[in-house]
C-alpha cells in the first residue's frame, strides 16, 4: 500500500521507497521530482501510515583471534605492542634479554641498567622482561617516569607509582598490591611482618578485619594520607627516600618469605630523568640521594643498617639534616629508618636509560651492571615486517602482496624501530586503498 505525503517545499508526493530502517523516504512529487526526503520533514496524509517492521541488527562479533590482530595492529600505529602480546613481537633481542634474566636472582647485584638511544626498543624490552618475570614467579612493577611529572627527587611519588603497578601471578591469575597484603594476612606467617613500622600496622589491620579504603590509601602513599592519625606518616619531602626504600624493601623480603614469590623486580622507563639540568642544585642532589640509597638497598648494602642500628649519623654543615657516617646518605628528619629492611631484600631493578655521560661518571650508576641496546639487525627487521605484514592481513581480510615487502622495507625509515614499525603499518594502508599505484609512488 502506497503513502501520501505532503512536503512544505515540494508540495504533495507518494512514498515508494525507504532506507535507514525507514529514516529517508523516496518521495515521487506530483511536479515531477523524486527524491530522498528525511522522514520529519514530511506529513503523512492517510489516516493510518503503514509501518514496516524495523529490522533487527544483530551485532557483529568479531573473531578472537581477528580482534587481536586488530588491537595489535592499531598500537602498531602509535609505535607501540599491547602489552599482552609483547612477547610474541619481539625480534632480534635474546642477547640483551638472556643477560637481564641472568642478572636476576643475584643477591649482590640486584641493580642493572638498560641503555638505549630513543626508538631503541627500550621500553618495549622492558615490558618484554615485565611479561617473563610475572610468569616465572616474581612480583613486577613498571613504572615510567618523567624528569616533569615524576622525578626522582619526589620519592614518595615514586613509590605510590611503584605500588599502583605492583602485580603478581597465582594460579594463572595476576593480583595487584591490595590482594598481596591480603594474601599475607592469611598466612601464618603474617608474624614475620610485625617488626616492619608500615607493613606490620597494615597486615594487624587487615588480620583483625579492618579492610577499609582509608588503609589502603594511607599505605599505597595516597597524596591525600599522608597524615593519618595513629599510623606511621608518609612525608611528602625530597629528603624521606629512606621510608620509602624501607618500605620496597620490606615488600621485596614478604614476597620471597611469606608468599613464596623469588622477590620483587622494579622496572624503571625514566629516558632522561637523570640529567642535570632538568633541576636545581638542591633538586639534583635529593635525585642522587633517593638513587644512591635505593640502588644500595637492591645491592643488600649491609651499611645501610648498621649506620641506623649504630645510631651512626653526622649533620651537615651545609645542607642540614641527618646524613649517614659510612654510606654519605641523607635521612628524613622525622623518620631515621633504614634504606633497607632485612638483608637480603630481594628487590630487583632494571633502569632504562639514553646515552648521557653522567651514567659514566657518577655513583653508582658507574658501578652497576649494564646492557646497551644495539642496532638491530636487517634480517630481524625484515621478520618484523612480514610479521606485521600477516597481523595487519589477519586484521583487515585483506591480502598483501608479499613480493612487494623487499620494496617497502627498502622505502621505509629504518634506523628508529618505533618510526619503522609506524611507517609499516601507514605503508599497508596505502597499498590497500590505492592498489592501482606504485609502491614507489606512494611512499616516496
Amino acid at each position: 500500500m502506497s503513502q501520501l505525503i505532503e512536503h512544505v517545499i515540494y508540495g504533495k508526493g507518494e512514498v515508494i521507497e525507504r532506507r535507514y530502517r525507514g529514516f529517508e523516504l523516496r518521495v515521487k512529487f506530483n511536479n515531477g521530482l523524486l527524491r530522498w526526503i528525511r522522514r520529519e520533514e514530511v506529513r503523512f496524509l492517510t489516516e493510518t501510515p503503514v509501518l514496516s517492521k524495523p529490522e533487527v541488527l544483530k551485532p557483529r562479533i568479531m573473531p578472537k583471534e581477528q580482534y587481536k590482530a586488530r588491537q595489535m595492529i592499531e598500537a602498531f600505529r602509535l609505535g607501540i605492542v599491547p602489552h599482552e602480546h609483547v612477547e610474541e613481537f619481539t625480534f632480534g633481542r635474546d642477547v640483551e634479554i638472556e643477560g637481564i634474566k641472568n642478572r636476576l636472582n643475584q643477591a649482590k647485584e640486584g641493580s642493572q641498567v638498560l641503555i638505549g638511544g630513543y626508538g631503541s626498543g627500550k621500553t618495549h624490552l622492558l615490558e618484554h622482561i615485565y611479561a617473563i618475570a610475572l610468569k616465572n614467579n616474581w612480583a613486577v612493577s613498571l613504572v615510567e617516569l618523567s624528569a616533569n611529572e615524576l622525578p626522582f627527587y619526589k620519592p614518595k611519588r615514586i613509590y605510590e607509582a611503584i605500588i599502583n603497578s605492583f602485580r603478581f601471578q597465582k594460579e594463572g591469575h595476576q593480583y595487584d598490591f591490595r590482594e598481596f597484603l591480603r594474601s599475607i594476612a592469611r598466612t601464618e606467617d603474617s608474624y614475620k611482618l610485625e617488626e616492619h613500622l608500615y607493613l606490620g600496622e597494615i597486615i594487624r589491620k587487615l588480620r583483625s578485619g579492618e579492610d577499609k579504603e582509608y588503609l589502603w590509601e594511607w599505605i599505597e602513599g595516597y597524596p591525600s594520607w599522608g597524615y593519618l592519625g595513629g599510623y606511621p606518616r608518609m612525608y611528602d619531602k625530597a629528603t624521606c627516600a629512606n621510608i620509602y626504600c624501607y618500605i620496597l624493601s620490606g615488600i621485596g623480603w614478604a614476597a620471597r618469605n611469606i608468599i613464596g614469590l623469588d622477590g620483587f623486580v622494579i622496572l624503571l622507563d625514566e629516558a632522561e630523568s637523570v640529567e642535570p639540568y632538568w633541576f636545581s642544585y638542591y633538586q639534583n642532589n635529593k635525585v642522587w640521594n633517593f638513587l644512591k640509597g635505593f640502588v644500595s638497598m637492591t645491592n643488600n648494602d649491609e651499611r645501610l643498617r648498621r649506620e641506623v642500628n649504630e645510631n651512626n649519623f653526622y649533620k651537615h654543615k651545609i645542607y642540614r639534616g641527618y646524613w649517614g657516617h659510612e654510606t654519605k646518605l641523607q635521612y628524613c628528619g622525622y623518620s631515621r629508618l633504614p634504606f633497607l629492611w632485612e638483608n637480603p631484600s630481594y628487590v630487583e631493578t632494571v633502569f632504562a636509560f639514553v646515552p648521557h655521560q653522567v651514567l659514566d661518571s657518577r655513583e653508582p650508576f658507574n658501578t652497576i651492571p649494564r646492557t646497551k641496546i644495539e642496532s638491530i639487525e636487517e634480517k630481524f627487521l625484515r621478520e618484523m615486517l612480514e610479521r606485521a605484514s600477516s597481523i595487519y592481513e589477519q586484521a583487515y581480510n585483506t591480502p598483501i602482496n608479499q613480493e612487494l615487502l623487499p620494496r617497502i622495507y627498502e622505502l621505509l625509515p629504518r634506523d628508529n624501530i618505533r618510526i619503522f614499525i609506524k611507517a609499516a603499518v601507514e605503508a599497508f594502508d596505502l597499498l590497500l586503498f590505492h592498489p592501482d599505484r606504485r609502491v614507489e609512488e606512494l611512499l616516496r
